[in-house]
């Protein structure tokens, strides 16, 4: 069964515009990023790009 929460991205905020870009590719704009609290439920795609840099 599929959550409605949306999904928990790990990105980098731009010093210059504010985006976010994300592990995965996405770029959340300015304004609409938030910092959660939990990291559930997390991006599958974020956890294992930041798996995979912690293993290097």
């Amino acid at each position: 069964m599929a959550s409605n929460k949306p999904l928990v991205h790990r990105g980098t905020k731009s010093w210059w515009t504010g985006d976010v870009k994300t592990l995965c590719g996405l770029t959340i704009p300015r304004g609409d990023a938030k910092s959660p609290w939990f990291i559930k439920p997390a991006c599958p795609q974020c956890e294992a790009i930041h798996e995979a840099r912690k293993r290097k």
